[in-house]
């Protein structure tokens, strides 16, 4: 399959400087997607952290009120002026940087640098990116809206697999001890029994 155009110019990018800025959020169906094609344990390749308030993508592992997020880890860099970059970024001989998960890209990853603002189709200002400055005129905006609605869609599925999640921890007897591989192992499972996961 042929790079669409925004993807040949991102393909051509040397530093993939989005790749080092970025804190990506994946959503379970990403996830998903990346543990079983890898045959890795989400633990392997996620960091999750705090979230400062409450989301829907933010998942309990007690009943303290506590909700954290997930986000792909990052690698170690021989850069000091910048933020590390992510796990799965690759640095070739001729020292461009490539993404490791190629078609199995996070939906946002996939989407980047658009985004809906109030409905409008935009390119983000703030992208991170030094190669360019993106423009509505380097994208097919009908390809663009399809990876924005495919990334809301499956935004949609986690935040109900999540809820799901959180309902287990609240209703669990007193003592009961979740770890977070405990919610990534739910999270596969849930995803596996969902008739998408065929396909």
């Amino acid at each position: 399959m042929s790079a669409t155009g925004k993807e040949a110019i991102w393909l051509a990018c040397k530093e993939k400087t989005c790749c080092y800025t970025a804190f990506v959020v994946p959503t379970g169906r990403d996830v998903w997607r990346i543990a079983r094609a890898l045959d890795a344990p989400p633990w392997s390749f996620l960091i999750y952290f705090p979230s400062r308030e409450p989301r829907r993508d933010a998942f309990a592992l007690d009943r303290s009120g506590g909700t954290f997020r997930l986000a792909l880890a990052k690698g170690a860099s021989r850069r000091t002026k910048s933020p590390p970059p992510c796990v799965f970024l690759l640095r070739t001989r001729g020292a461009y940087h490539r993404c490791g998960l190629g078609d199995l890209r996070p939906a946002v990853c996939r989407a980047f640098p658009s985004e809906l603002v109030d409905g409008v189709l935009c390119m983000r200002p703030d992208s991170g990116c030094t190669c360019r400055a993106w423009s509505l005129a380097d994208v097919e905006i009908g390809e663009e809206w399809e990876r924005i609605a495919t990334r809301q869609a499956e935004g949609e599925e986690y935040f109900d697999v999540v809820a799901r999640w959180n309902e287990r921890v609240a209703t669990a007897p007193d003592g009961a001890d979740f770890s977070f591989p405990d919610f990534c192992t739910f999270l596969l499972q849930t995803y596996d029994a969902a008739p998408e996961a065929e396909a």
